[in-house]
């Protein structure tokens, strides 16, 4: 997708240059994207300094600001949340083991057909691609992600760095890409790079965090999800559906997610980091969370099942 130059943002630090937008806003009209700035926004990586959101007015996308052409120095160290170190052993490594391995199971009942190979692209810690593996039995779940050495998740599991992939080109019957469009400004070159493993037949799943979720009205900049800089677009239901078709894919199911943020949420209000107690916190919430999520029908994430056009 070719950027096109929007007016100077009204209200926003990035000073009277021109900011680049999606060229094809998903709006009914087609119009170009309308940016406005969200404010200030809490700089996690301590890199930035002033962080902000741009949205459109047109087809609600959010742009993180200012922008990074290559996202990989951020994840080097696996240092990132995306890695879950804080609470990636003890009872809290087994807490989420047991939580990732209902996802797992819910996920592929939620499929058309079971599938023989599925690649995790951006797989993160590998806890999750791990359980998948479990319940997928007799197929094949490959992690994928940045780091040349596979997480130690999957020390004994199929792993492959995203450099070093290219044979795998074409040979998935299922893509995920779960919590992963969001972390690059360029969502159609991200979004094409995964389609590249599917089979001509296969299929993509595809979830990220919704701006439009109830939290975002409730705790503003704090909500975890936000999280800058590391996420670089934020979508709602409109713009997510509009890049998958605009790229080929043609959606089959959508599937509102309550994902367990609370815990982070209240870290981040104050002003500390996560832990196992703000796991434990985010556990008991967790109803809350979700009759909260169910009632509005505003989900804290949006997953999109779609095949290859």
């Amino acid at each position: 997708m070719v950027p096109t130059l929007c007016p100077p943002i009204e209200g926003s630090q990035t000073g009277q240059n021109a900011i680049s937008g999606p060229a094809n806003c998903p709006s009914p009209a087609d119009r170009h994207c309308d940016l406005y700035s969200l404010g200030s926004f809490q700089d996690r990586s301590g890199l930035f300094g002033h962080v902000e959101v741009l949205r459109c007015r047109h087809c609600g996308i959010g742009i993180s600001y200012p922008p990074i052409p290559d996202v990989a120095f951020l994840y080097a160290d696996r240092g990132s949340q995306d890695f879950q170190a804080a609470t990636n052993q003890g009872i809290s490594h087994f807490i989420k083991q047991v939580a990732f391995r209902r996802e797992a199971s819910s996920l592929l009942a939620s499929l058309p057909e079971k599938p023989a190979r599925i690649i995790d692209f951006g797989c993160g810690s590998g806890l999750f691609t791990r359980c998948l593996g479990d319940e997928l039995h007799d197929g094949e779940v490959i992690g994928m992600d940045f780091h040349a050495e596979a997480p130690s998740d999957l020390a004994d599991r199929p792993y492959r760095s995203i450099a070093a992939a290219a044979q795998l080109t074409r040979t998935a019957d299922l893509v995920l890409a779960m919590h992963v469009l969001e972390h690059d400004d360029d969502a159609t070159g991200l979004l094409k790079r995964i389609m590249a493993f599917a089979k001509p037949e296969g299929r993509i799943v595809i979830e990220v965090p919704n701006i439009d979720c109830i939290w975002t009205a409730v705790f503003g900049i704090y909500w975890d999800a936000w999280y800058l800089p590391f996420h670089r677009s934020h979508f709602n239901r409109a713009s997510l559906r509009a890049l998958l078709t605009a790229n080929g894919l043609v959606i089959e199911h959508e599937i509102d997610v309550c994902v367990p943020t609370m815990g982070r949420t209240v870290a981040n209000y104050f002003g500390r980091g996560n832990s196992p107690r703000f796991l434990f916190l985010g556990i008991i919430l967790h109803p809350i969370q979700w009759l909260a999520e169910r009632l509005s029908k505003r989900p804290s994430a949006l997953r999109i099942i779609a095949r290859m056009g």
